[in-house]
């Protein structure tokens, strides 16, 4: 029996996911890929922020990526696609003595329509020049230049139909194209593409070519109102401290007996601030495609974070936020002297819930996708996820 897989996730995004793994904690963009703009202007690192910046802002970008493969063969080249869009999230978590911490999440559509998460991660940036912003007292006194490997210009750019006077930056080096196109007025990030060329060769001939390509236009700037964005870091959380959740994945395709596979994700707390705190992530699983260890930040700021802050606790229950772009709602669906469970919907056919103990402390995470998959005869099928802390 064959089974056609619904969602198709970005195949680029988690390219640039894993490519971004290599630079822990530096300035990342919607795509993943680190910023070059600290290391061509390293005046940008002590700018100061853009006056909208703070705790909660949330910019969302649509995407649209693909991917082309080309095999040749006496001299005839044959070539295959695979595009994708989605839209990618990155939230300001906390801010904190000249440096935000960041969470970029992205999301790709089902076959409904809606909207499902891919694997996110973190940075910690200097407040001048972020994820998604630049100070605009140092953009301004940038430089037009036009060189092999860089060029700068003045230019009009029109976004979401409002038009813009921004300063672009396109950086060529090996294969690699990038653009960067910044509000002036702001330094908001407009607009960000990546092209990727690769050619395989076999006995000094070209046997092949794979390209990637992805576009990141700026959708939404809004800020997230996080009720417990006033508490703290809970004490317990320290360096070096491990946490180590165990469950299943488990899919029951209609008519067919249910499957489960073990799973299993290891936490580690890596330098502990004040206003957040970073981490690695790693998964563990029978398939052959387990995810890479990914670097991450977990925010007092933050909605489905690693911790809450303990003075969630006293808060009540209701809906805390409805987005508007990927239509995910976040409520707290129980808060009492038990736990405080914090649930996360597509409204459609996603479903998260994250259990946190009194102390603010992450023991379990649910996951419900139905349907998650279609097979050939047009059966459903309902995938649950649950992990439980260990120990």
């Amino acid at each position: 029996m064959r089974i056609d897989i619904t969602v198709k996730p970005l195949m680029l995004l988690l390219l640039m996911v894993a490519a971004s793994q290599a630079a822990l904690g530096a300035s990342n963009l919607p795509s993943g890929m680190e910023n070059p703009l600290p290391l061509s202007y390293p005046d940008l690192a002590s700018a100061p922020a853009p006056s909208w910046l703070a705790e909660g802002m949330r910019a969302t970008y649509s995407v649209i990526a693909s991917t082309a493969d080309s095999e040749y063969s006496e001299n005839i080249e044959w070539t295959t696609g695979s595009p994708g869009y989605g839209l990618s999230q990155v939230d300001v978590v906390a801010l904190e003595e000249g440096v935000a911490a960041t969470h970029t999440q992205p999301y790709a559509p089902d076959a409904q329509g809606a909207m499902r998460k891919l694997v996110g991660f973190g940075s910690v940036v200097p407040e001048g020049c972020g994820d998604f912003w630049a100070s605009p007292e140092a953009l301004k006194m940038i430089p037009e230049m036009a060189g092999e490997r860089l060029t700068v210009q003045r230019l009009p750019a029109t976004v979401g139909g409002e038009e813009h006077q921004a300063i672009r930056f396109d950086y060529r080096n090996d294969g690699l194209e990038m653009a960067l196109v910044y509000d002036l007025a702001s330094g908001l990030l407009l607009y960000h593409a990546v092209d990727y060329h690769s050619v395989g060769t076999a006995g000094g001939a070209a046997t092949g070519s794979r390209s990637t390509s992805a576009i990141y236009e700026l959708k939404n700037l809004r800020e997230v109102k996080v009720p417990w964005a006033d508490g703290s870091v809970p004490s317990w959380l320290e360096e070096g401290e491990t946490s180590y959740y165990q469950g299943q994945s488990q899919i029951q395709i209609q008519g067919a007996a249910p499957s489960a596979s073990p799973l299993a994700v290891q936490t580690t707390v890596g330098d502990v601030h004040h206003r957040f705190v970073e981490a690695g992530e790693e998964t563990f699983t029978q398939e052959a495609a387990a995810q890479p260890y990914v670097y991450t930040v977990y925010g007092v700021c933050q909605l489905m974070g690693g911790f809450i802050p303990p003075e969630a606790g006293s808060l009540g229950t209701g809906v805390v936020d409805v987005d508007p772009d990927t239509g995910m709602r976040v409520s707290v669906v129980q808060n009492d002297e038990t736990a405080i469970v914090v649930e996360m919907t597509n409204q459609v056919d996603f479903r998260e819930v994250f259990t946190y103990d009194p102390t603010g402390r992450l023991v379990s995470i649910r996951q419900e996708y139905n349907p998650d998959v279609i097979t050939s005869s047009g059966f459903g099928s309902v995938r649950v996820v649950l992990l439980q802390l260990a120990g």
